[in-house]
């Protein structure tokens, strides 16, 4: 009989070996696991700061993109754009959508100061405006920034918020004043009309233009007409400086409109005295009116300063009367040395009286030696007004320039000059 114990060479038999080796195996698994596991605990915080990062860093660089989207908008239109959404795809070249919403699906707001609401290029922009010439642009990458910007606190309190401390928050603040100048219109005299950017022309009608002082964007169309009414400028330029113009009907035709510095330089005589010595413009005569052919001054004789109603206002010069005589005349003398133009204007009007008779007038270059004629008035007729007259001294240009106006003939009637000038 078999000992219980005891098992035969071909009995059943389980290898502890084979065992063993399964488990390890499992053991092992788990192990790789948890290491992975735990090498994922300490990788991920540092990736997701890294990848939250570049979308921030992103953001901040699609905001300045967008900001100078809006800038070259607002350089081209002269105006600010009305929307974001208006930027595409001429000035920032994105879609809509991406243009509008962040990375993250947020919206991006784009706010202009309350104050310039209103804001017309052709208007201009005071000092006190030109401030406000600012833009923000605001998003938040982790929720709606949902900002209220209506009043110029509201616009202020965002202006000064600090997105540090505030995660995610992304706030772009333009300042667009570098691309203002500003431009001075000034009135020295009645007449002519100017344009600014797309607004109707304003015209003087004859009268004195209203004064202008205001902030425009830089490449503002600019024109300056010396007519009373706007039609075709002397000066037309895009504004690219800080400016100061000034209309003077006193200087040479052609050169009316002049900025401030320098000034047109002329000689003047407005008669406002009963005198030969009238210096009213920018620079002196070289001597008083000097008659020829009588010598009793300007309160007698057939020249004289008088008032009288024939005059433009107060004062003028009175030429003829007498009848029969010798020719006799007036002169006077300027330095035009340094001028390439010049210009000669005054009015005139022919009084009442018998008809006959002439006045000529002409102009040297050489001091009086000889001269040109450069119109004769017939006597043959009254007016009912002062007239204007101008006329070309440029080719008489000389240190020693004069005009002269000379009586002829059995001459009755008075002719009245008045505000007698040379322009260079």
């Amino acid at each position: 009989m078999e000992h219980p114990l005891h098992r035969s060479p071909g009995s059943s038999n389980i290898s502890l070996a084979g065992c063993s080796q399964s488990g390890f195996s499992l053991i092992a698994v788990i192990g790789v696991l948890a290491v992975i596991t735990i090498g994922l605990a300490l990788v991920t915080p540092p990736l997701v700061k890294i990848w939250n990062q570049r979308h921030q860093d992103q953001e901040d660089q699609q905001l300045h993109r967008i900001a100078e989207g809006i800038q070259t908008f607002l350089e081209q239109n002269k105006a600010f754009p009305p929307s974001l959404a208006s930027l595409t795809p001429d000035y920032v070249p994105l879609p809509t959508a991406p243009l509008t919403t962040n990375a993250r699906g947020f919206p991006r707001y784009y706010a202009v100061h309350p104050t310039l609401a209103g804001f017309n290029n052709s208007t201009g922009l005071t000092p006190a405006e030109l401030v406000d010439t600012r833009f923000l642009l605001i998003t938040n990458l982790i929720q709606d920034a949902a900002p209220i910007i209506t009043t110029p606190a509201e616009f202020e309190t965002w202006w000064t918020t600090d997105e540090s401390l505030v995660p995610n928050l992304h706030i772009y603040r333009g300042n667009v004043g570098h691309a203002f100048y500003s431009l001075a219109i000034t009135p020295e005299g009645n007449g002519a009309s100017y344009f600014i950017s797309t607004a109707p022309s304003t015209d003087s009608g004859g009268g004195l233009l209203p004064t202008h002082n205001a902030f425009h964007l830089t490449g503002t169309m600019i024109g300056f007409d010396e007519a009373t009414t706007y039609a075709i400028p002397e000066v037309q330029f895009a504004l690219t400086t800080n400016i100061d113009y000034w209309f003077d009907p006193t200087c040479t035709i052609g050169k009316q409109w002049n900025p401030l510095n320098p000034v047109c330089r002329h000689v003047r005589d407005e008669f406002n005295a009963i005198a030969y010595n009238g210096n009213d413009g920018t620079e002196n005569w070289a001597n008083d009116w000097q008659e020829t052919g009588e010598s009793d001054g300007p309160t007698s004789g057939r020249f004289q300063v008088v008032t009288a109603a024939q005059c433009a206002a107060g004062n003028c010069f009175q030429i003829g009367g007498g009848g029969a005589g010798p020719p006799s005349s007036v002169d006077r003398e300027v330095n035009l040395s340094g001028g390439t133009s010049a210009t000669l204007t005054f009015s005139y009007r022919r009084g009442a009286g018998a008809n006959g008779g002439t006045i000529e007038l002409s102009a040297s270059a050489n001091g009086g030696t000889t001269w040109s004629i450069l119109h004769t008035y017939n006597m043959d007729g009254s007016d009912v007004s002062q007239i204007p007259e101008t006329y070309d001294l440029t080719p008489l240009i000389a240190a020693n320039t004069r005009i002269r106006f000379k009586r002829y003939n059995n001459l009755q009637r008075l002719f009245y000059v008045d505000n007698v000038q040379i322009a260079w």
